[in-house]
């Protein structure tokens, strides 16, 4: 029963966060750095947005193995292909408004959505996503400050996806500058909820 209360959790969060991406993209005023480089490569491909987040995201596992030898986990493989379909499933459903007021309303309600379903799916420990196994391969080999790693990965998804043609803007910003500090609430409040449940049942670990 915990294995399954722990891949629901897991998978809520994927559903969680497929929404949140999903505003930021109908908002239309920018989006996460590497929602830039997908949009981007759908742009210049026959490519749905979630199928070129799935082909991105089996490219950079497959570059975190040969620098890093750094093995995909079930919740990675996970991770891709499920946050793929949900984005294209829900990209059918939830149009793009024509008012300004409900653009940004979209934005920041995207914004903090993604950020909780982040903080959900990570407490259930399932595994990593595939650009945390690129960071971690990267820091293997090279002698820089994750933090330095993880951002020059970050900034080289926006140039290549604003390059393809990707979408960026002020939400592009509020994201990059809001996402950290949302995961961080969220995975606190999880926890907090966890650690209330134990004595009864843990659905964590």
């Amino acid at each position: 029963m915990k294995l399954v209360q722990k891949w629901t959790v897991f998978m809520l969060g994927l559903l969680v966060v497929s929404f949140g991406i999903v505003l930021t993209i109908r908002a239309e005023l920018g989006v996460a750095p590497w929602d830039v480089f997908h949009i981007g490569l759908s742009n210049q491909f026959s490519f749905t947005v979630g199928r070129a987040g799935q082909v991105t995201g089996f490219v950079i596992i497959l570059l975190s193995f040969v620098v890093g030898k750094i093995k995909p986990t079930l919740g990675t493989i996970a991770n891709i292909l499920l946050i793929g379909f949900m984005i294209d499933l829900l990209m059918l459903v939830v149009s793009s408004p024509t008012n300004l007021i409900i653009r940004y309303f979209y934005l920041i309600l995207g914004t903090v959505i993604f950020g909780f379903g982040a903080g959900l799916y990570i407490s259930a420990h399932c595994g990593t996503g595939p650009r945390d196994s690129l960071m971690m391969a990267l820091d293997k080999n090279l002698s820089y400050d994750i933090s330095i790693i993880r951002g020059g990965i970050e900034v080289g998804a926006l140039s290549i996806g604003y390059i393809l043609g990707g979408p960026v803007g002020i939400g592009t910003i509020l994201i990059a500058l809001g996402i950290g500090p949302i995961v961080g609430l969220s995975l606190n409040k999880v926890n907090q909820l966890k650690n209330k449940l134990q004595p009864k049942i843990d659905c964590y670990n």
